[in-house]
């Protein structure tokens, strides 16, 4: 898919696998200069390399999404290296399985929802004030269908977490529309990356599929990232506040 990011910088964090690292290389592909970010630092290696072979612009910074001063050190760090930030994703997430609301635990609520919705949170607080600065900029935050619908794969913590980012990202478009900033959330469906492909067989993919949506397979990580690149670029101007669903169609 071809978009206007010629030129853009965009962040993407949580880019060392799965969907951050699709939607990284998707942004690159499509001209924009990336800053990578991801507590796996070596993780982002391999994408650093393949842009630069394909003659693109990326840098790569260690942080923990989880954390203010790293978050604010991310914004800094790509002011520094390439002068402006024009959108970012904020792609960090994650939490327990198999739980239900009477034996999860207040230490596993606390790190799914620091994880999932406060690192969401904190990554806007910087992002916001630097795309101001020169104009406008979008923002794409990765919810979850989990948010949208119960599922039963998902902990409570993880489900609750993401509603959260549905609607911190409505909030956020709301708050600040007038200065030029569009905010839009995206719920993936149950999607190929490494971590769902450790959790369920193929088998089990294909059954949940099949269970809960109109195209019988799992999401692959380049299908969001598409629908991620479209909604930071100027394609998808008049769509902000709004959370798309890339799930196959839920039944």
């Amino acid at each position: 898919m071809t978009t206007n990011m010629m030129g853009r910088v965009a962040i993407v964090t949580g880019a060392a696998s799965g969907i951050g690292r699709a939607t990284a290389m998707a942004l690159i592909a499509d001209g924009a200069r990336v800053m990578l970010a991801d507590l796996d630092i070596a993780g982002l290696d391999p994408i650093l390399a393949d842009a630069r072979a394909r003659g693109g612009d990326a840098e790569a910074i260690r942080i923990d999404a989880t954390l203010e001063a790293d978050q604010a050190a991310l914004v800094a760090a790509t002011l520094d290296r390439f002068g402006r930030l024009d959108c970012a994703v904020n792609n960090v997430g994650g939490g327990d399985t198999g739980v239900g609301i009477c034996d999860e635990t207040l230490e596993g609520w606390d790190r799914t929802v620091r994880l999932s919705l406060t690192a969401t949170w904190l990554g806007m607080k910087y992002q916001i004030p630097a795309m101001v600065a020169k104009g406008g900029g979008s923002i794409v935050n990765t919810a979850s269908m989990a948010g949208v619908r119960y599922s039963p794969a998902a902990a409570p913590s993880y489900s609750a977490a993401k509603a959260g980012v549905l609607h911190l990202t409505r909030y956020a478009a709301h708050a600040h529309a007038e200065e030029g900033i569009r905010v839009n959330s995206l719920s993936p469906g149950l999607t190929a990356t490494t971590i769902v492909e450790r959790m369920f067989t193929l088998d089990q993919q294909a059954a949940i599929a099949a269970g809960g949506q109109l195209i019988a397979r799992a999401v692959q990580p380049r299908e969001i990232a598409d629908a991620i690149v479209f909604l930071c670029s100027d394609r998808s101007a008049m769509i902000t506040g709004t959370n798309l669903e890339v799930c196959g169609g839920a039944r």
